[in-house]
């Protein structure tokens, strides 16, 4: 009777449908997206904006990742966002789905 009563208390604070571990952040559709934009504007900023003499000595390797991170992210931003609203979409039609029953 224990077990059934710390099971009940344990999914209390849940949604009725999950079990397990919460969901891993880095599964986030929109992850890599938010991570490449971060590197190509952390590319960009020492490549062309940063006047630090330390970090003149890697202006040419900034340059060139800058300019390989750019096109890549224009490629991922868009699919990770419509990544990001089908899976809305396919939670509210199973939550409706599942209230409906």
């Amino acid at each position: 009777m224990s077990e059934a009563h710390s099971d009940d208390t344990s999914n209390a604070g849940q949604r009725p449908g999950r079990r397990g571990p919460p969901p891993n952040p880095i599964h986030h559709p929109l992850f890599l997206p938010v991570l490449l934009v971060a590197f190509t504007l952390w590319f960009g900023y020492d490549a062309f904006l940063t006047t630090d003499p330390e970090m003149q000595e890697h202006q040419m390797f900034n340059r060139i990742m800058y300019l390989v991170m750019q096109p890549i992210c224009f490629r991922v931003i868009p699919r990770g966002i419509t990544e990001f609203l089908e899976d809305q979409q396919s939670a509210a039609a199973a939550q409706a789905a599942s209230s409906s029953a």
